[in-house]
């Protein structure tokens, strides 16, 4: 086993492995919420908290149920009136009741009745309820008292059933089931009153609509007889069925007409368009054909025929005179015959366009005759369906009045019989209160199941509460979580510690065997172990705050390196509060800036300690701007020059929330420590120091946590001496260092 002991030994949980696995993501990962893991880790973590709040609270629960029980009980009486539905020999007009949802109405209509004011004010007026506690509680005071009598008695239908249920609970058994026995019965002489008044009143009011319905009645039959005596109702419904059947047959001659008349007029449209190229029918032929005229005038040209033939066997050519006359004679009457036949064809064309015309014209009077006569008709039909259909709303109105008049008269025997059997009432008692043995609060499933699960749900969002609005870091679990952190390990307190330790800064060199310094040779296994070593040259350790303890964290870590047989050198970067030189008093006021500066270099200005193998560096005077001169190329250099004489090389920087000075070195080491100080430092503080060092791309290699109260709390008074010692003794090289400074800005300016 090495010098530094077993890491696994003391806190295993805080290897960067377990609490990577064990805590979630890596630091670079996004956070999406709070999931069931993290959870799970609150109540790991907060488990004796809830445990105790979980006790205090159900005994909380236990005692005041105990005070309920012994000085607020409860006794709860209840009683059930019936509401019976319409009886089917009671009133005709109420049989619309039956209907479900009309009961159900009913049953909260007289639930909501029994809790009105007037019925509980005359339950006050009771002699047995004035004698009551829970009626002297209130030495008079009336309306106060019937206001919260009101709101103690709780009356509703019960469900599925025509019953309606009445309670009320108080501190005393016997009142609670007088005061509920009251109710009831003041309310069921309440609503036998009612029903009296109520049939009563109907009784009246029916014998009045009786009596108008009688004469209505008796009016409507008179018009009647005199609607008799005028029309023959018999004789009508005969007239009815005639007049119809012969409407019937008129309009069935008038389509035929209309299509007969519609066919004339498409046929007188045609021959009209045609005119005297009206074809000639063989009829019309034949009649033109025997005109006497026309037949004369065929005979003689037939007759000229015959005497040119003479004329030609009588060898008299065709330009013989007498032949040219003949010929000039047949063709005169040739024209006189066409011509009479062109006459005689259209007087035969006109003759049959007048008969289409006349024709058209006589369908066209018939057809306004016949619906003439159809219209006469119809106005017939339509005086006799009047006369029926008045006679036919007087049978029917009749029918109504009687119908009526007859459920009048049963509805008047019903409200008679029912004015008459006061007993007769819908509403009746069919359970009073009976006395409560047992109270009903506390109900002790309901209290003390409730209360177990209130008290479970209590602790549990009390923890959480805690949790979400303690803003502190406490635990390593609280640096895994909010910062993201690999736990390199925890530093005990100095007051746990058996080893007689005045300071932190100086427990693994004066007291080895501590419990302080075995932690710190645990971070520091931890660390070896979290990587190669190549890549764990050179390590800056920082916090996000100022006495956060990084500075014990980095001499103790150099110290038990330097103990394992590393070659270590220690470097004070945190310029603005220098820790290391007042730890190691032997170091030289000379340092970082110096080397910086280009004064002096690295071996002229290290330190021995009296620790094999751990050199020291300050910080040397403190430059106007530390945070340009640790950003050179010279500060890269230095690192490089010092990682090759060394094993290992930590660097004690500024508080990265405070100065940009630690974000600058980081960029320039191969990994951070980040120590967070317990209490003193906030979840959004470790969160934001996180966040910076990821944005210029640092490695975080984890997380140190210091317990609360454990840093060395250096008096102000010893800081300011120390401050001016080293202000006195410096000065000549501040002066120096204030020239090269300035050579090196220039520098660097003009590249």
């Amino acid at each position: 086993m090495s010098e530094f002991g077993n890491p696994h030994e003391m806190i295993p949980s805080t290897s960067p492995a377990a609490s990577q696995a064990a805590l979630g993501p890596p630091a670079g990962d996004e956070i999406a919420g709070l999931g069931a893991g993290e959870m799970w880790q609150i109540v790991k973590q907060r488990k004796l908290f809830i445990a105790i709040m979980f006790v205090v609270f159900y005994l909380m629960v236990m005692g005041a149920t105990l005070v309920v029980y012994r000085f607020f009980p409860a006794y709860t009486a209840e009683g059930y009136f019936q509401l019976d539905p319409p009886s089917a020999e009671g009133m005709q007009i109420e049989r619309a009741l039956v209907n479900p949802d009309i009961i159900a109405t009913e049953l909260e209509s007289e639930a909501l009745k029994l809790t009105h004011l007037d019925v509980l004010s005359e339950v006050l007026r009771v002699p047995e309820i004035m004698q009551t506690e829970f009626y002297k509680w209130y030495d008079g005071d009336i309306p106060e008292c019937l206001y919260d009598l009101q709101s103690y008695v709780r009356s509703a239908p019960i469900r599925d059933s025509n019953l309606i249920q009445v309670r009320l609970a108080c501190k005393d058994a016997v009142e609670a089931q007088l005061l509920v026995n009251t109710i009831m019965t003041r309310f069921e002489q309440r609503y036998r009153g009612e029903a009296t008044r109520y049939y009563r009143e109907t009784k009246k009011s029916l014998g009045v609509s009786k009596e108008d319905l009688e004469d209505d009645l008796k009016t409507l039959q008179l018009t009647m007889s005199t609607f008799r005596a005028t029309v023959d109702i018999p004789n009508l419904e005969g007239d009815s069925r005639l007049v119809t059947d012969h409407l019937a047959r008129m309009a069935q001659s008038m389509s035929m007409m209309q299509a007969n008349l519609a066919a004339l007029q498409a046929q007188l449209t045609e021959v009209r368009r045609l005119g005297r190229s009206l074809p000639i029918t063989p009829e019309m032929k034949m009649l033109v054909e025997s005109d006497p005229v026309l037949r004369f005038w065929r005979q003689q040209v037939e007759v000229i025929g015959v005497e040119i033939a003479s004329a030609r066997s009588l060898l008299m050519g065709e330009n013989h005179r007498h032949i040219k006359l003949l010929k000039q004679r047949a063709r005169q009457f040739a024209e006189l015959e066409v011509g009479k036949r062109e006459e005689l064809m259209n007087d035969l064309r006109e003759r049959e366009l007048n008969n289409l015309e006349q024709l058209v014209n006589s369908s066209r009077t018939a057809l306004m005759s016949l619906q003439e006569d159809f219209q006469e008709q119809e106005a017939k039909r339509r005086d006799v369906d009047k006369h029926l259909q008045e006679y036919g709303n007087m049978q029917s109105e009749e029918e109504r009045l009687e119908e009526a008049l007859a459920l009048l008269e049963q509805a008047f025997r019903a409200a008679d019989h029912a004015l008459a059997d006061s007993a007769r009432v819908r509403l009746k008692i069919v359970q009073l209160a009976q006395l409560p043995f047992r109270p009903s609060r506390p109900n002790l499933p309901v209290y003390l199941g409730g209360g177990f699960l209130l008290s479970i749900l209590g602790s549990f969002g009390l923890a959480f509460l805690r949790e979400f609005t303690d803003n502190a870091i406490r635990t390593p679990i609280d640096v895994a979580r909010h910062g993201r952190l690999s736990v390199l390990g925890t530093v005990p307190n100095l007051d746990d510690d058996e080893a007689d330790v005045d300071e932190i800064e100086n427990a693994a060199r004066i007291a080895p065997q501590s419990l302080v310094a075995e932690s710190f040779r645990q971070i520091c296994t931890n660390l070896l172990f979290s990587g190669p070593a190549e890549s764990q040259r050179s390590i800056l350790i920082t916090s996000p705050s100022g006495e956060d303890g990084k500075t014990a964290v980095a001499i103790n870590l150099a110290v038990s390196m330097a103990r394992g047989n590393h070659r270590v050198l220690l470097i004070d970067c945190n310029f603005r509060r220098p820790g290391v030189r007042a730890v190691f008093s032997n170091t030289r006021a000379e340092g970082l800036s110096n080397i910086l500066v280009g004064q002096s270099t690295l071996d002229d200005l290290v330190s021995n300690t009296d620790m094999p193998n751990l050199d020291v560096l300050s910080t040397g005077p403190m430059p106007p701007t530390p945070a340009e001169l640790l950003g050179t190329r010279y500060m890269r250099e230095l690192i490089s020059e010092a990682v090759k004489k060394y094993d290992r090389v930590i660097l004690d920087g500024p508080p990265v929330l405070l100065v940009s000075d630690a974000l600058v070195l980081a960029t320039q080491v191969d990994g951070v420590v980040v120590v967070t100080r317990a209490v003193n430092n906030s979840k959004g503080a470790l969160k934001r120091t996180r966040e910076q060092l990821a944005k210029v791309n640092a490695r975080v290699l984890g997380g140190v946590l210091v317990k609360e109260g454990h840093i060395r709390q250096t008096d102000r008074a010893t800081d300011r001496a120390v401050l001016q010692e080293r202000t006195v003794s410096d000065a000549p090289h501040q002066v120096g260092h204030g020239r090269e400074l300035r050579r090196t800005r220039k520098a660097l300016w003009h590249g």
